[in-house]
């Protein structure tokens, strides 16, 4: 039926064109005939669509694949997109609710001159807390600098799945009261967007529903672009019913968020691959630098302070500062080593990471190493996703924007649904 719709000679695709840019957009409608589409239209009703040119289009197997794809991808995707356009929202001001519910851990301001506490003196206050657990790392945070998190793990631990994260207070070398990142109101939603409470498994399903998303994106636009000539972009006809007063708002607004939807999509897949892309990196890039160094001794006493290692990684890259280090024998160092990350002072080097190894007996660096390029992308992704990187004005354009593909999506769902009584009447 649809298929002899498409190639009726009347067909008005300036009404019926769906929108290229979301996940559940109403594409069945280009071809459908209405009753006043099987008249012949006077002279001033006639469209571009009307020419022979445009039949033939709408009739060719490009246009139909397109418009299938287009079609049930987004249909498929519409569900879990309405979840993570939801989610996405809340995960832009994670930080501002954080804050607002007291999640954040609070540390009180020292007295000026106050020298912060040897690392190794904080990590032992961190350890104290937990005496069956050994520390697996420290990580830094740029925002709050007053204050470090210690990674405990059970004594045969060497990665960071069973880790309990304890504040300290830098200048005072005490605990911190605060919570587990990963079960506040903010982290439980991250863990919904990012993988669906299922771990690896769900983020390979995030991935997909971000390939359907770009599919459905880029497949609406080989089916919408070559109409986009003849319509005026904003123009709502508010007269001619209410569907199609919902479809003009859903090509309206879907134009508008092209671009956007396609960018978080994008870095949606490459966030997706980002712990494969670790584990491709554990396997190859510290593979190599564990073969490298497999003829060292592993460390049994003597250690290096923690403080001379960061001073050393961080002499050995002027202007970059330390943003984690982890241990000797944990899964992303050897068993000599500390594997120490920094962070660039400006523009995009603040996202990117350098590697670190500086040897735990006497802190000596022997190896900076760079992020390959699979995990530059994925770093790189993360901003661009979240729109976190802009302060205050880009989180209200991204949240906007996140808004408008909530609109577009709910709006093509019921564009599809409302069809289909117009669908079984005209059967009959």
């Amino acid at each position: 039926m649809m298929d002899r719709d498409i190639a009726s000679k009347h067909v008005d695709v300036t009404v019926d064109a769906p929108v290229a840019t979301d996940p559940a957009a109403c594409a069945a409608d280009i071809g459908q005939t209405s009753a006043q589409s099987r008249k012949t239209p006077a002279p001033s009703e006639a469209t571009q669509s009307d020419s022979p040119r445009a039949t033939r289009y709408t009739t060719s197997r490009t246009f139909r694949t397109a418009l299938w794809l287009h079609r049930w991808t987004g249909l498929i995707a519409a569900p879990f997109f309405l979840i993570l356009c939801i989610t996405g929202t809340i995960l832009i001001f994670h930080h501002e609710i954080d804050e607002a519910l007291g999640q954040d851990a609070h540390v009180e301001a020292p007295a000026p001159g106050t020298p912060e506490r040897p690392l190794a003196e904080i990590v032992t206050a961190a350890q104290a807390t937990a005496p069956d657990r050994r520390p697996l790392g420290m990580v830094f945070d740029a925002d709050h600098p007053e204050r470090v998190m210690v990674a405990l793990v059970p004594a045969n631990e060497r990665g960071f799945d069973a880790a309990q994260f304890v504040t300290m207070d830098v200048f005072r070398g005490t605990p911190v009261a605060s919570v587990d990142p990963r079960w506040t109101p903010t982290g439980l939603v991250l863990r919904l967007h990012a993988n669906w409470f299922l771990d690896l498994p769900g983020e390979l399903i995030g991935g997909v529903i971000a390939v359907l998303v770009v599919v459905c994106l880029v497949s609406g636009i080989v089916v919408y672009g070559p109409f986009i000539k003849g319509l005026a972009l904003g123009e709502v006809r508010r007269k001619r019913g209410r569907r199609l007063q919902q479809r003009d708002l859903h090509n309206l607004f879907g134009t508008i968020a092209l671009g956007w939807t396609l960018l978080v999509g994008a870095t949606g897949i490459a966030l997706a691959l980002g712990n494969i892309a670790l584990k491709v990196w554990q396997g190859t890039e510290l593979q190599r630098l564990a073969a490298a160094y497999a003829r060292e001794a592993p460390i049994a006493s003597g250690h290096a302070s923690l403080d001379a290692a960061r001073a050393a990684a961080e002499a050995a890259r002027p202007g970059w500062r330390t943003t984690f280090i982890l241990f000797p024998g944990s899964d992303f160092s050897t068993v000599r080593h500390y594997t120490i990350l920094l962070v660039g002072p400006v523009g995009l080097q603040k996202r990117l990471f350098e590697i670190a190894l500086v040897d735990a007996v006497d802190a000596r660096v022997d190896e900076i190493t760079q992020l390959p390029w699979y995990l530059v992308v994925t770093q790189m992704s993360q901003p661009l996703h979240f729109g976190d990187y802009g302060g205050l004005p880009l989180k209200l354009f991204w949240a906007g924007c996140a808004w408008l593909a909530l609109f577009i999506t709910a709006n093509g769902a019921w564009l599809w649904w409302a069809r289909r009584p117009r669908k079984r009447s005209r059967a009959a």
